[in-house]
């Protein structure tokens, strides 16, 4: 009896053993060796690092910096289309996890940190188009598929400490590691003292853009901004255009812009919008003449080119409120400016910008002018406008007149007024789209638009000021959705007409 027992318990032994390695083999088997269950942070992190909007992109016709008007197409601009809000952030999101996944088991934190500023600006770019977002119950996955919304408020002070533990971490590995480079870096080669500016400068971006709410303690904007610019050891800044956040272009593939001979149509449809070359004319920016070819009409009537091209008058923009066929006449006739054909119609043409030096000079001016912090906002309104005109070819002399005599720093309203429209000047055709959300935050410049650009201002409507929620929030997320509408707008109405929590007086 007790042998019959053993030998069954022997056997039973030995069966299981077979079982187990057999199901070890199948669990081998279903792997596919082709496809990496393990992927280098590095790769995630290039994936996920944004590249910028080049030159002439629609994207910077809804800024109106320019206007497309091809022979085949009379349709004016129409303002109130593709304000379609989407939540791709949240799939950003979760490369962002595994990115920090990865580098957990690598042994490599600098993704960890750099993950944790990928991860503030991917919600702080959702947020500021359409409001509240979910972001305490997100990425929970099928443990809560329907998450609740916060509060644009919260958002913003989680992902502002976000950003400062990402500088301060950052700051610590540096200094331990002060030789160390990261791999999968488009920008700067490695450098992360470079991706610490852009941390901080990013930083300013949004704080700027919470002038309306700067009086919120809790959000503490002012306290956070004289934070940094107080102690540049611990929150290090750009120094020139040379941190620039920027990609050159070429004739290779990938690294071609968008404005160049292979895309023959747009030498022809793209024309300068009176917006924009208006502000450099009536100001005498020496800018006009190196973004911009003089009209037709100006070079036949002209004897001498080089006077033509000297003279402002010679310039002019299209008007992007008339009609479509009004413009693509007016263009045919010679009366528009093209994009300055010797610099820009080439591979080449400029680099495109995600985050600039001029842009955070900007930030430091517009935050003095406020006085919210004590900096000087004349020399930060020079080295902004100055850094500009650098990086268009203009030489000193002209940039010291242009400072000193023609567009000096002022206080008070008018000297609000004439910083952010030389910020508006200075993120011409780059910058993705930071233009329009400074003029959506200050109303400067004025937009020019009619009922041919779907707005009618007769009927009190404005341009559109926020993106709304994607679809499938209404069909999958429905209760939490209208929650937020009503907690927002006081009535579950989701148009580009809603006034979000950051844009209230």
């Amino acid at each position: 009896m007790k042998k019959n027992i053993i030998y069954r318990l022997l056997l039973f032994i030995l069966l299981t053993g077979l079982l187990v390695s057999c199901l070890d083999d199948f669990d081998e088997l279903r792997e596919n060796p082709n496809e990496p269950t393990s992927v280098p942070p590095s790769l995630i992190f290039t994936q996920l690092t944004p590249t910028p909007i080049s030159s002439f992109r629609d994207d910077y016709q809804r800024m109106q910096y320019h206007l497309w008007i091809a022979t085949d197409n009379t349709n004016p601009p129409n303002f109130n289309s593709r304000f379609e809000g989407s939540f791709d952030g949240y799939a950003n999101l979760r490369n962002i996890n595994k990115m920090m996944e990865e580098a957990e088991k690598s042994g490599t934190p600098e993704y960890n940190i750099l993950g944790k500023f990928y991860g503030a600006m991917n919600y702080i770019e959702m947020t500021r188009r359409m409001g509240d977002v979910p972001l305490s119950e997100a990425m929970m996955g099928v443990d809560n598929p329907q998450p609740k919304y916060d509060s644009q408020k919260s958002v913003y002070i989680k992902c502002l400490d976000w950003l400062d533990e990402a500088n301060n971490e950052l700051g610590s590995f540096i200094s331990a590691n002060p030789a160390y480079t990261i791999e999968g870096d488009i920008y700067f080669n490695g450098n992360l003292r470079q991706w610490q500016k852009v941390i901080n400068a990013y930083t300013l971006r949004i704080l700027v853009s919470l002038s309306k709410r700067a009086s919120d303690t809790s959000l503490d904007v002012q306290g956070r901004f004289s934070r940094i610019l107080s102690n540049p050891s611990k929150y290090p800044l750009m120094t020139s255009i040379a941190d620039n956040a920027q990609l050159e272009y070429s004739g290779e593939d990938g690294f071609k812009q968008t404005y160049q001979p292979e895309q023959a149509v747009y030498r022809d449809a793209v024309v300068y919008a009176s917006t924009y070359i208006d502000l450099l004319k009536v100001k005498e920016d020496p800018r006009l003449m190196i973004v911009a070819d003089p009209t037709r009409d100006a070079l036949e009537a002209g004897s001498d080119e080089a006077t033509v091209r000297a003279n402002f008058d010679s310039y002019a923009g299209a008007d992007v409120s008339i009609t479509g066929a009004e413009n693509s006449s007016k263009k045919l006739d010679g009366d528009y400016s093209f994009p300055n054909e010797e610099k820009y119609w080439n591979f080449v043409g400029q680099p495109g910008v995600w985050i600039s030096y001029w842009e955070q000079e900007f930030c430091i001016a517009e935050a003095a002018h406020r006085g919210w912090i004590s900096n000087d906002a004349a020399t930060h309104y020079n080295n902004a406008i100055s850094a500009s005109m650098e990086w268009y070819g203009v030489d000193e002399a002209n940039i010291t007149d242009y400072i000193t005599n023609k567009q000096p720093y002022i206080t008070g309203s008018a000297g609000l007024q004439r910083l952010l429209e030389q910020k508006y000047i200075a993120f011409a055709e780059n910058s993705d789209q930071e233009s329009f959300f400074t003029t959506r935050r200050t109303g400067v410049p004025t937009y020019i638009f009619s009922s041919e650009n779907g707005i009618d201002p007769n009927l009190g409507e404005k341009y559109p000021v926020r993106w709304v929620y994607p679809q499938s929030e209404e069909d999958n997320n429905n209760a939490n959705y209208r929650a937020a509408l009503t907690a927002q707008f006081g009535a579950e109405v989701d148009d580009t007409r809603q006034v979000i929590w950051l844009l209230k007086d």
